[in-house]
Formats: C-alpha cells, sequence, structure tokens
C-alpha cells in the first residue's frame, strides 16, 4: 500500500487543478481496473497517480515521492524477476536513483544483472523479464529498463558472470564507474552471487589509501563530462539535471566525496544522496552551510524535474519558463539561478570549472534539444578517448550548424544521427572521417534532414560510407556469398547516390534510367554466376516499371524466364536458384523483392517458357490485359525476342476495350481526403493503362517500352506526358520524405508538409497544383482514352 495520498482522497476541484498541468495524469486517471486487473500496472498506475498530484500540487515532498516511487519499482522489479528467473543464481541490482530510492518519475531504471556463470537459459529469462517489463498495454507499461551501466557497457554482455564482472572492473574500471557503484543496491536473487557482488563493488569503489590519481581524475572529471554531455542553456529553457549547478552536478559532488573519504570512513558507504549529505556534515568533510543548503537546492530541482516529468510521463529535464506553473514552482524559480551559481560555486572546489572546449550549438526546439543530449550521451569506442572525444564533439557541432544552414528537418535529422552513431557503434574513424571530410558531412546532414528512406538506409548500413564517398563498389566474383552481400549493398548504394542527387536536382527521368539500370547489372551479375552452376541460354524478360526502364525507390521487379528452345531440367533449376538467391532475406534486406505473376497462365504457368511457347500464348490464348501488360517487355539478355511486335499483331476488339475498362474501373480508388497519386481516376496508373490501349487498339509502332515512349505516339497526348512526370516526381519524392511506402497523400498530414518543402512550394501550392492536374488529366482521358469511349457507346 502506497505512502502516498491516493488520488480518491483528494477533491475534484483539486484533480482538475493538477490536470491543468498534466495530460498524462488525465489519462492515467482515466484508467479503470477490474478485479481480475493485471495488479502490477494497477500498482504502477496508482502509484505515479499519487505522485503526481503530490507533487502538481505540493501536498507531498519530492523526497516522498521520489522514495516511494523507487520502493513500488524495487517491488515489482523483485517480483517480475523472481517470475522469470525463479531459482537462477543470478542477483539483480539496481543502480542510480534507483539504486539510491530517489528515482524520478518517468525514469528509466537502471539495472544490472549478474550470474554466477554463463548459461544459455538466462537470455529467455531475461528477453521475457524486458518485455513484462517494458510492454505497452492498454494500461500502460511498468518500466523502462538500462543496462548501461553493465560491464563493457553497450557493447558488453547482457548478463555478465562474476569472473567477467570481476575481470572487466578489475582491470579495465574507470572513475566515473566507481562513482556510479556509490549507488549499486541488491534488489533480488541468489545470496551468493550479491554477496560476492557487492563486496568486490566496494572494494573497487572505496580504497582504504588515498591515491593521488583518483585526485587528478576528480579534477578534470567534471570538465570531461561537460564536454561529453555538453548542456545548451537557451532563453527560457532551464535544464535540471544537466545544467550548471544542476542534479547531475550535485550527486557527481557528493559521490566524489564519498569515494575520497569512504574508504576510511565506512559510515559514508551509503546510496542516499540526502543521507550522505547529512554524514559528510556530521564528519566535518563538508561544511555545515553548505551541506545544508545543497539538501535544499538539490530536492527543490527534483521536485521541479518530478514536475515537468508529470506532465506528459516523458523522461526530460528541461522547464520552459514561458509555460504555466504552478504556484510553488513560480517561488522556487525566483531564486533557482542564484541558487545554481552557490551550487556551482561548491562543486568546482572538488571538481573544477564547468567549461568544455567545443562550443555546444543552441538548439531552440525541446524536441531536438532532448535528442541532442541522447546524442550526446553516446559513447566515442576508441583507445584514446580523450583525443576522439574532442574529435566527436567537433563533428557533432559541425554537424548541427550545417544542418541549419541547409534548413532541413532539425529534429528528425538528429533522431537519424543518433541511430546512425549507434549503429557504427561510435567508432572514432568515423567521427574522424567525417569531420576531416566536409563534403560527405554535408551530404550526411543533407540526407538525415531531408529523406527518412535514406537515412535508414545509412543508419542501417554504416558501412555503405565508404562505397557512398567514392561512388563506386568492387563486386568479387569468386565467392557467391560475399558476392550476394555485395549485390545488396549495390541496390542500397544506388538507392542512397541517386537519391541525394534527385533530392537536390529532381530529374525523374535521370532517377529511373540510373535505378533500372543498377538492376539490369544486379540481376545480369546473378545470372552470370549462377549459370557458373547451371549452364544454360536462358534469359530474363523485364516486365512493368522494370522492362520500361521506369524504376523507382521501393520496386519490385517484374520479369519472366525464357529460353530460345524447349526449358530443360538445367533451366528450371536455374530459375528457382535466381528467384532463391534475389529474395531471400539477409543483412540489408532481399536483393530485391520480385513479381511473378505476369508469367503465362498465371500461378499456375511453367517457371521457365521457350520463345515459341511464349509467342504461340500471346498470340492466341492470353488475356487482353496480359496482351497489354507485355507492351512493356524488355530483354535482358542477349537473346533478341521482339514480344512486342507479337501482341500487335492483332487490334483489339470492342469487347475487349470493355474489359479493359472494367478492369480499370475496379483499380481506381477514392478515399475521402485522400490523395492516390497511382490508384485515383486520373492518377498515374489510369494514364499507363490508356497509353498502352492507345497503343494496341491503333498498332503503333513504338521505339522504347516506356509509358513516355508511349505517350510520345499518341497525337494530343503530350500535356499527358507533362503532367505524368510531374505526378512520378512528386511520388517518387514522396518516397523519400516518407518513412511509408505508397503514393496516397493526405494534406493534413506531416508527410504533405515534408513533400511540399521538398519541392520548394508550400502546401496550398502543391494541393492546388494536384488538383489542377488531375483534373485536367480527366478532360484529356475522356477525350482520347478508347476505354471511355467503348463505356460510352456500351451504354447508349
Amino acid at each position: 500500500m502506497s505512502k502516498l495520498k491516493p488520488a480518491s482522497q483528494y477533491a475534484a476541484s483539486e484533480i482538475s487543478e493538477a490536470t491543468k498541468f498534466s495530460p498524462a495524469l488525465t489519462h492515467y486517471l482515466g484508467f479503470s481496473f477490474s478485479q481480475d486487473a493485471n495488479l502490477r500496472h494497477q500498482n504502477r498506475t496508482e502509484t505515479w497517480n499519487a505522485a503526481a498530484l503530490g507533487t502538481i500540487l505540493n501536498t507531498e515532498s519530492a523526497q516522498a515521492v521520489c522514495g516511494e516511487w523507487s520502493l513500488v519499482a524495487k517491488s515489482l522489479l523483485r517480483e517480475v524477476f523472481n517470475e522469470c528467473f525463479k531459482e537462477a543464481p543470478v542477483a539483480l541490482f539496481a543502480l542510480g536513483k534507483l539504486g539510491s530510492d530517489e528515482l524520478n518519475l518517468s525514469s528509466d531504471v537502471d539495472i544490472l544483472i549478474v550470474a554466477h556463470e554463463e548459461d544459455p537459459g538466462h537470455l529467455k529469462a531475461l528477453r521475457l523479464f524486458q518485455k513484462t517489463l517494458t510492454e505497452r498495454t492498454p494500461r500502460g507499461f511498468l518500466f523502462r529498463v538500462d543496462f548501461d551501466l553493465r560491464p563493457g557497457g553497450r557493447q558488453g554482455p547482457m548478463i555478465p558472470t562474476l569472473d567477467h564482472f570481476v575481470d572487466y572492473y578489475g582491470n579495465y574500471g574507470e572513475t566515473w564507474e566507481r562513482l556510479a557503484f556509490v549507488r549499486l543496491v541488491s534488489i533480488a536473487g541468489n545470496q551468493d552471487v550479491i554477496s560476492q557482488v557487492q563486496a568486490f563493488a566496494k572494494k573497487f569503489t572505496y580504497r582504504k589509501h588515498l591515491d593521488y590519481t583518483l585526485l587528478d581524475d576528480l579534477k578534470s572529471l567534471r570538465s570531461r563530462i561537460r564536454q561529453h554531455y555538453s548542456p545548451q542553456s537557451q532563453a527560457g529553457i532551464l535544464d535540471l539535471k544537466l545544467g550548471v549547478g544542476g542534479i547531475r552536478d550535485v550527486e557527481l559532488f557528493v559521490h566524489a566525496l564519498q569515494v575520497i573519504h569512504g574508504g576510511k570512513n565506512p559510515k559514508l558507504q551509503v546510496p542516499s544522496t540526502t543521507q550522505a549529505l547529512s554524514l559528510l556534515e556530521e564528519s566535518k568533510i563538508l561544511p555545515s552551510n553548505d551541506a545544508q543548503f545543497l539538501k535544499t537546492h538539490y530536492w527543490r530541482l527534483r521536485q521541479l524535474e518530478n514536475f515537468v516529468q508529470a506532465q506528459n510521463d516523458e523522461q526530460t529535464h528541461l522547464l520552459d519558463k514561458s509555460t504555466p506553473v504552478p504556484t510553488w514552482a513560480e517561488t522556487s524559480l525566483k531564486t533557482l539561478d542564484q541558487d545554481l551559481k552557490r551550487c556551482d560555486q561548491i562543486v568546482e572546489t572538488l571538481l573544477g570549472k564547468a567549461s568544455s572546449t567545443t562550443a555546444a550549438p543552441v538548439i531552440e526546439s525541446t524536441t531536438a534539444q532532448e535528442v541532442w543530449q541522447e546524442i550526446l550521451q553516446i559513447e566515442v569506442l576508441s583507445r584514446n578517448k580523450e583525443r576522439d572525444e574532442q574529435a566527436r564533439l567537433q563533428f557533432l557541432s559541425e554537424f548541427y550548424e550545417t544542418l541549419q544552414k541547409q534548413k532541413g528537418d532539425s529534429e528528425k535529422a538528429l533522431q537519424h544521427l543518433k541511430e546512425f552513431i549507434k549503429s557504427t557503434r561510435a567508432k572514432a574513424s568515423f567521427f574522424t572521417l567525417l569531420v576531416r571530410n566536409k563534403n560527405l558531412m554535408d551530404e550526411l546532414a543533407w540526407l538525415f534532414g531531408h529523406s527518412p528512406y535514406l537515412s535508414q538506409i545509412l543508419s542501417s548500413r554504416p558501412e555503405l560510407i565508404d562505397s557512398y564517398v567514392y561512388r563506386s563498389q568492387e563486386l568479387t566474383k569468386d565467392d557467391l556469398s560475399i558476392l550476394l552481400e555485395q549485390l545488396v549493398e549495390k541496390r542500397l548504394l544506388g538507392e542512397l547516390i541517386n537519391g541525394s542527387h534527385y533530392l537536390e536536382d529532381k530529374n525523374i527521368e535521370v532517377l529511373q534510367a540510373n535505378l533500372s539500370a543498377t538492376a539490369d547489372e544486379i540481376a545480369e551479375t546473378l545470372l552470370s554466376e549462377l549459370k557458373k552452376e547451371f549452364p544454360s541460354k536462358m534469359g530474363i524478360l523485364c516486365l512493368g516499371k522494370w522492362g520500361g526502364q521506369e524504376l523507382g525507390f521501393r520496386s519490385d521487379l517484374d520479369f519472366v524466364f525464357v529460353t530460345p528452345d524447349e526449358p530443360g531440367e538445367n533451366d528450371t533449376k536455374l530459375a528457382r536458384r535466381f528467384i532463391n538467391r534475389l529474395t531471400e532475406s539477409r543483412k540489408g534486406g532481399s536483393i530485391f523483392a520480385i513479381d511473378m505473376r505476369l508469367k503465362p497462365s498465371g500461378k499456375a504457368g511453367p517457371f521457365v517458357i521457350s520463345e515459341n511457347q511464349l509467342r504461340e500464348y500471346l498470340t492466341q490464348e492470353a488475356q487482353i490485359w496480359e496482351r497489354q501488360a507485355y507492351l512493356k517487355a524488355r530483354v535482358l539478355s542477349t537473346n533478341p525476342i521482339p514480344v512486342p511486335s507479337w501482341i500487335l499483331s492483332r487490334k483489339l476488339l470492342e469487347t475487349e476495350l470493355q474489359e479493359l475498362e472494367r478492369i480499370r474501373g475496379e483499380l481506381i480508388r477514392y478515399a475521402p481526403d485522400t490523395l492516390d497519386l497511382k490508384y485515383m481516376d486520373g492518377g498515374m496508373l489510369d494514364i499507363e493503362l490508356f497509353s498502352q490501349t492507345e497503343i494496341l487498339e491503333k498498332s503503333r509502332a513504338v521505339s522504347g517500352t516506356s509509358t513516355l515512349d508511349f505517350l510520345s505516339e499518341i497525337p494530343s497526348a503530350e500535356p499527358l506526358k507533362k503532367n505524368y512526370l510531374r505526378l512520378r516526381q512528386i511520388e517518387q519524392m514522396l518516397q523519400l520524405v516518407s518513412t511509408e511506402g505508397g503514393a496516397k497523400l493526405r494534406s493534413n498530414h506531416e508527410s504533405f508538409q515534408h513533400l511540399a518543402k521538398a519541392l520548394q512550394v508550400t502546401a496550398n501550392e502543391l494541393e492546388q497544383e494536384l488538383s489542377s492536374l488531375i483534373s485536367e488529366n480527366l478532360q484529356i482521358l475522356n477525350q482520347l482514352d478508347p476505354r471511355r469511349r467503348s463505356k460510352i457507346l456500351n451504354s447508349n
């Protein structure tokens, strides 16, 4: 039972007052828990509500709120841990504010799990443990968990053994890790593991004899941390945690004094910040005035921190002074600047000045500032951290400056940058490369600021950056497994390079030609390599957008296999192997997704067909929509197969025109408040099918297989050709600026605003342009389209 006053005991007027400041509280108070509800979520929610109300209305002290919240967190963690790990020789420990019983309202819980010895079964239990705690349900989640304080950090095993724990900290432990272990406490698990971990941790953290390297480290530690996190003061925005004289400064100062003096004075070996300050005062290590001031100042900051986190149940430490706050907070803020300065003066006597050698950029957006702080917390992976940390900070500062000049989306760009740095494991070599190569930094900022799609490619495969720099890639043809990975990279690299250019020049015809040429090279290379195992004269007939050399981003490949003679066993094996290698999942995804629905006789048809069989099928058996589709056929192999001439030999019947109009009607889609560039009446597909129908009906000879080639042969279709190019240009830009595929647009959606910006028009201008394009297309199609004419004649 929580010691905090429950929400049920507050008057309606009090709750109404509190919810003015907290949408999260309004949300959680709306939860109803039945008798068979999950008691863990109910306990978590009711305690959070009581803590938020107590904070906002100032009916509970910050110390009481954090203490009770910590106890509930430990209780839930203990229950879930015991349920998942049962009697396994494993132990659970708390660190950070959870360890000191000072947990804030929307914090990750810093935990460490140590096993007596390795056991694969522990990882299964760990996954269940994490899922139970973090999984979002209709009644919220329990806690976000952070394992980063384990041996080796993010690169270390999730569950270190006792031997690994002792070996790592005994040989590689750093000063900041000694300070972190001040708040290491056990929560649950095997008592033998707990005893051994705690015994070693105390020996590691507290030394009986003063070591001078510790004093040297502490003198520069604060400055180094400032360089690492680099909090930025902004007008009206207060960083309660990372700002000078803030929460982190107080905790760092207190822990440093504990580590220095705790070896000789075991009484100081306590996890609580408040208790430690009292003991430091009692031991005459800290003047009474300073100790009392720091306690008051610390908990004032913690109450403000709980207030900003209670607003949306988000892990933020930024207080916007321009937003309304309760009366008690207004009072606290009046003297806060003065108190921060005094705290800074006390802290710098031990930890040095809060200086940074690299100026941090001014980031106005609160969301962007929070992502920036997360980026700064990602440690550089290097053997010479002090040197490479400077390169990292220099890169980050210059990157943000570049981003501002390019006027990209700063918030999304920083999010993409964070993912990219994580995927590189923050290797120093990447930061050094980017600092030295300004053009590459410019391109990286451009991609991250303008294209979520390209950013995701680079973040998932950071090793592509070398090939991206040199705009080339060598293929290894003597090892098929390596070649297959390289072909995936070739596709991704092609999209990266051409996407980067397209964002700037918006040349849709060049984009389509380049992406199609990349697909040609990939398919030819793969087919050639596989023919070494399965000798064959089989070739590939490209269809759809691939056949028309009009591939775009996220395109799949339409094709059929064709042989000069009757297909043999080797041909069939080669075809199956080609499909498997092309579509099987690899590190960067598959080489290409495919669509083979256009093979003769559809799903029931053979994988491989001879030229004569295909000619016979298309001229005698094929349905009209198949003949229409095969107008796009283009031979990839060296064997010439002039398919279009076979199709044009038989003109369209009136019944076939009616069938094509019926198919058109089924394909056209309408949704309110949505513009579907592909499937709407007068959209791209409508134009594509019209051009193919017109070529078939008039038996027009064409010089190529693209929609533009077809439209060029149709009198009076020049405006339609221009409009089609513009729609295709807009659709492909949408692929780059949106995180989702498809061609659907909603004018009130965020992606529409990003699209308009990428096209250098306003959202209203884009909306009006699209409306005008579709309207003009419909007027032209109603005059020229033989399918529509057939429909009118048939209705009469």
